[in-house]
């Protein structure tokens, strides 16, 4: 098997059975990207159209992923998940984007529950765009997310491979 990367972009990659997690330092701030790749892989609805003329269905992990980026004691934690298609409706306007922004919520110190938290659907639509442009300029990006998922597809299925074989092994034993 391939050796997997160890970074994507400028981000550091952490494995830890099925969570990974990226880091970066941008100017005095720590980016970091948390996702887990169970249950991220669903059909690609793009090769579903081509599953027709070539018999195979492409598998593609689009897992949903955290963004928090920390400064000092204070930390904005994003939500974001993959969009069907590349596009996203917000507040009635069209975005071309891979990613979009779920909820949003900002702590000190540790995340906890009572911290309040807003949804990415309500967010005024200029106040969307600013956020968006925060996490490409901290080099979460379109781009960014699309290397993300094809990494996260090809880990998901090297973690898939070691289950079958665990299996095996358990099994004949």
């Amino acid at each position: 098997m391939d050796k997997l990367p160890s970074r994507i972009g400028d981000f550091d990659i952490k494995l830890d059975q099925a969570e990974v997690t990226l880091t970066r330092k941008h100017n005095n701030e720590t980016v970091t990207v948390t996702l887990n790749v169970n249950h991220s892989v669903d059909s690609d609805p793009e090769a579903e159209d081509l599953s027709e003329t070539q018999g195979s269905e492409q598998l593609k992990a689009r897992p949903t992923f955290n963004v928090d980026i920390t400064k000092g004691n204070r930390t904005v934690s994003f939500t974001c998940s993959y969009t069907e298609g590349g596009v996203v409706e917000q507040q009635g306007e069209q975005y071309n984007d891979t990613f979009s922004i779920d909820e949003v919520v900002m702590f000190e110190g540790e995340h906890h529950e009572k911290n309040f938290s807003v949804s990415g659907e309500i967010l005024d639509g200029v106040l969307y765009d600013l956020l968006m442009n925060m996490l490409e300029e901290r080099g979460v990006s379109n781009d960014f997310a699309g290397k993300l998922s094809d990494f996260c597809t090809e880990y998901e299925h090297k973690c898939y491979i070691a289950l079958l074989e665990g299996l095996r092994g358990f099994v004949s034993k």
